[in-house]
């Protein structure tokens, strides 16, 4: 048994005051007391900064709008803990999270990342009487389910250097990469517990869906490993991706573009129900859409 580690907690922020106040609170709120708390200003003009300069618990750091990956990495370089906590600006910490992960890796130092269990803010879940962690080669799950969310993660630091940190040329789904690269060389561990509740908003652009599609489908190719990934796994990853870049087509109203990604999900999977379901659907509205036009422009 080594003793507990001290952690840095990383919290990125644009414009968002009022929701960080919150969730700065419940990281404040633990149970565990050995951290320290890192809130990089990225670019705000709400009153972040003149809020942040009031804390005196706050390691602030300014810095001119460079996106949530550089953020992040710019909370990491100034941390002193041995241990990285990220938590993104809306999102609240159950009191016990960091709890129950300083407890585990203190227990399992071989550990590279742990994560957590998140649900929607305000929704009623069930919650186990004893913490059940799953732990070591989680490569292929989070490959082909993706199940690892940022602000229940707790990465050590050393690892988190060791992969250069969270990469500057996705905009959407970089973190998703840093989890498949140190499940693959790492043992990583999750515990299904809900620690973490997220915020979830319903105004996310049809532009930001596809992005977030097209950088993860690029993640998985990059990802890819042959000898780890079975190939029918690997093709139902890619169909559920496809079906996914479907469904983005289809909430922005560009029908023909979401018929092809469920056509490509069928070629992939023909033996899926949920591949040709998608796909009939969408060839069925496409040609009712037709059909309504060549009625009304013959009346």
């Amino acid at each position: 048994m080594g003793s507990y580690p001290f952690i840095s907690v990383i919290i990125p922020t644009f414009n968002r005051l009022e929701l960080l106040k919150e969730t700065v609170e419940s990281v404040r709120n633990q149970t565990y007391g050995h951290f320290e708390i890192i809130v990089v200003n990225d670019g705000s003009t709400d009153g972040t900064s003149e809020w942040l300069g009031a804390q005196g618990d706050i390691k602030a750091l300014e810095q001119s709008n460079s996106g949530i990956a550089s953020s992040r990495n710019s909370g990491a370089s100034i941390a002193r803990g041995a241990w990285l906590a990220f938590l993104d600006h809306d999102d609240i910490w159950a009191p016990n999270k960091l709890e129950v992960q300083a407890e585990f890796v203190n227990a399992n130092p071989d550990v590279a990342l742990v994560a957590a269990k998140h649900v929607r803010l305000g929704k009623k879940c069930n919650v186990p009487g004893n913490a059940r962690w799953i732990k070591g080669d989680l490569f292929v799950k989070e490959y082909s389910e993706s199940f690892i969310h940022t602000s229940s993660v707790m990465i050590r630091r050393d690892v988190f250097r060791e992969v250069n940190g969270f990469p500057t040329n996705y905009r959407f789904a970089d973190e998703f990469d840093v989890w498949l690269r140190i499940a693959a060389a790492h043992p990583i561990a999750y515990v299904d517990q809900p620690l973490v509740f997220i915020r979830l908003y319903e105004s996310n652009t049809s532009h930001n869906r596809v992005g977030v599609r097209t950088d993860t489908y690029d993640i998985l190719m990059r990802n890819y490993d042959p000898e780890r990934i079975p190939a029918r796994l690997f093709l139902r990853t890619l169909s559920d991706h496809d079906i996914s870049f479907g469904r983005a087509h289809m909430k922005a109203g560009n029908v023909p573009e979401a018929l092809k990604w469920f056509r490509t999900s069928v070629e992939r999977t023909p033996w899926r129900p949920r591949s040709w379901r998608y796909f009939l659907k969408c060839l069925i509205i496409r040609v009712f859409k037709r059909g309504f036009r060549d009625t009304t422009s013959s009346g």
